[in-house]
């Protein structure tokens, strides 16, 4: 029986070996170590195996969806995960269908209300929100829907589960109770006169969302700092969080989209808690492109 290493199966398929070592850790691929030999091998069943999978996420069959169809081993689990798919996908084409028509009829009532300033897309919109377009049935459709539209154009990006830390944490609220206004070099260098610098996607500052929808800015600090600073320090509690990311364009939705995600969800329910994102792009790469984003924080608990 042939064997074929591990880099050769990268090569050969396009995967990485962190990808082909996650397939294995999910129970769906298996590798071989053969006496002396330092690299993993793979035979012709596992190879097969590797199709099989490649073909399904190509297809955009989710890895837990995967899992099940090989655990059953029957065709009725493979027939139910592509029904699933299929409804999944009526929603997005809708959506999108809706949308491109929302979109034609903003477009037709521009052209035939003669817009030549930019100004007078603000009087549309007012309209817009009494009646934007109408559907077979004459109903009106509000901007509220629109926006329904939109997130659901949107989708949500892979949510993960996060347990933070509980830290100690200076805040861009001053000690006089006023909230520090912040722009992007702000956010960068408010501390740094104190020795802390925000480092995007570590997990040493964030920004949470206040009863007000004011957004304070709080950075890690060693337990034992004495605050001399015109900040105010407090404990932050930690606790777990699912997390996805977004641009900051799309921001509102992803909160509204998160949340429903956590409502639907079998294994987890929202808890009482701060909602916070976190700059997951550098500075630099940011500002350069002038696209920011950010990993969106909601508090959970397990049911």
């Amino acid at each position: 029986m042939e064997l074929i290493r591990i880099n050769e199966v990268v090569e050969s398929f396009g995967v990485s070996s962190r990808t082909l070592r996650y397939y294995e850790e999910k129970g769906l691929l298996w590798s071989q170590h053969p006496e002396n030999k330092a690299q993993r091998y793979y035979d012709e069943s596992a190879l097969e195996r590797l199709k099989q999978i490649i073909v399904l996420r190509k297809l955009q069959i989710p890895i837990k969806d995967i899992v099940t169809i090989f655990e059953s081993e029957s065709m009725s689990a493979l027939i139910q995960v592509f029904v699933d798919k299929l409804d999944t996908l009526d929603v997005e084409i809708t959506a999108l269908s809706e949308l491109r028509r929302l979109v034609d009829d903003f477009l037709h009532k521009m052209l035939i209300s003669g817009i030549k300033k930019i100004s007078a897309i603000t009087l549309l919109y007012e309209e817009t929100e009494k009646r934007i377009a109408t559907t077979g049935e004459s109903e009106p459709i509000s901007l509220e829907r629109v926006s329904e539209v939109s997130r659901n154009v949107l989708k949500l990006h892979d949510v993960r589960i996060i347990r933070l830390p509980s830290m100690r944490v200076l805040s861009s609220r001053l000690k006089t109770g006023e909230v520090e206004a912040l722009d992007l070099d702000k956010m960068q260098n408010l501390f740094t006169s104190y020795g802390f610098s925000p480092n995007p996607s570590f997990h040493n500052c964030f920004f949470k969302k206040e009863i007000n929808d004011e957004w304070v800015m709080m950075i890690k600090i060693p337990i034992d700092y004495e605050n001399r600073t015109q900040y105010i320090d407090e404990h932050f509690q930690g606790g777990l969080y699912a997390v996805s990311s977004s641009f900051m364009e799309d921001m509102d939705d992803t909160f509204v989209l998160l949340r429903d995600w956590v409502n639907k969800s079998d294994d987890f329910e929202l808890e009482t808690g701060i909602e916070m994102i976190e700059e997951i792009l550098p500075w630099d790469i940011a500002i350069k492109f002038n696209r920011y984003q950010q990993d969106v924080y909601i508090p959970i608990k397990m049911r």
